[in-house]
């Protein structure tokens, strides 16, 4: 493989783009520790190091199955793959290969994690289920992004699979208030897809793609999106009210999920069915989201000292 060749395979990764799982997996155990657990640095770097290799094994693999369909697609900063294999078709192999190696090191370290910590066996359950779910998005014979599961997959991976891992590697188990806090999380999970579905619309239906935007449209899009982010913030809101998550203060994650709420909604407000258009609000969802996201772990890092 020359330099050039390496060069495309690199971009195949897409590593930027880990960040997407590293942040509510980070939340997660954050959120575990504030409310009480006890763990090692340690024990949080090699439990993501097992979700890091299963997304990244995502990454390759979608673009491997995703080769023909892409073919259709105009790459953009939120959308549309890396765009390599439809200019370099000769690395599908290797893309194939990563994607399993990938899988099978991310299956070993979580088998590690839980020998290692004396931890219950559940935990390798999130990685060999985010393993599957993450190649059968698109490969063969299920392929869930085809068969109108492909939004349902992303709210259960960004909702569910990456937080609860980060919260199950601290807490070791998982309990009703992380289940309460992949509610909201969830309901991001949805924004994120939607939002990244709404550029690729025509590339998709060319390619076979049966995606809600395929579906129902773009303006039905940034009407569920609002939708999300308005159920998103009162499910915030009503915990934070409750005081579910006591000792920790909920409200600061309430005035932060204003944020995607308010680009949501003027996303929203100058809906459209153009694409050009409708990729700048799209775009904008994808910031809102990494926003509030981040913000919430800088905000759980703060809180560590006070809890």
């Amino acid at each position: 493989m020359d330099i050039r060749a390496f060069r495309d395979f690199i971009r195949l990764g897409r590593f930027p783009l880990l960040l997407s799982g590293f942040v509510p997996f980070a939340a997660g155990a954050l959120l575990a520790s504030l409310l009480g657990a006890r763990f090692t640095p340690a024990q949080f770097l090699v439990g993501y190091a097992a979700m890091a290799a299963a997304h990244l094994s995502v990454h390759y693999s979608n673009d491997y199955f995703d080769a023909d369909a892409d073919r259709f697609v105009e790459t953009t900063p939120i959308s549309g793959g890396s765009g390599v294999l439809a200019a370099n078709p000769g690395l599908k192999p290797a893309a194939f290969r990563a994607a399993v190696a990938l899988m099978a090191v991310s299956i070993l370290i979580g088998y590690l994690f839980v020998t290692v910590y004396d931890y219950p066996v559940v935990f390798l359950v999130f990685g060999v289920a985010g393993n599957l779910l993450g190649w059968f998005y698109t490969a063969p014979p299920i392929a869930l992004a085809y068969r109108n599961l492909g939004e349902v997959t992303n709210m259960i991976t960004f909702g569910l699979l990456m937080p609860g891992a980060g919260y199950f590697v601290a807490m070791g188990t998982l309990d009703a208030s992380f289940f309460a806090f992949a509610v909201p999380l969830s309901l991001y999970g949805l924004i994120f897809i939607t939002s990244v579905e709404i550029p690729d619309r025509e590339g998709d239906i060319a390619g076979g793609k049966r995606t809600l935007i395929v579906r129902r449209g773009r303006i039905f899009g940034f009407s569920l999106i609002a939708l999300a982010a308005s159920l998103a913030t009162a499910a915030l809101t009503f915990l934070a009210l409750a005081g579910f998550f006591a000792p920790v203060d909920f409200r600061p994650v309430v005035f932060f999920s204003l944020i995607p709420l308010g680009i949501a909604l003027w996303g929203f407000s100058n809906r459209c069915a153009e694409r050009a258009p409708a990729l700048r609000y799209a775009t904008a969802n994808i910031v809102g989201y990494f926003l509030f996201q981040g913000l919430v772990v800088l905000y759980f890092i703060l809180a560590a000292p006070r809890a």
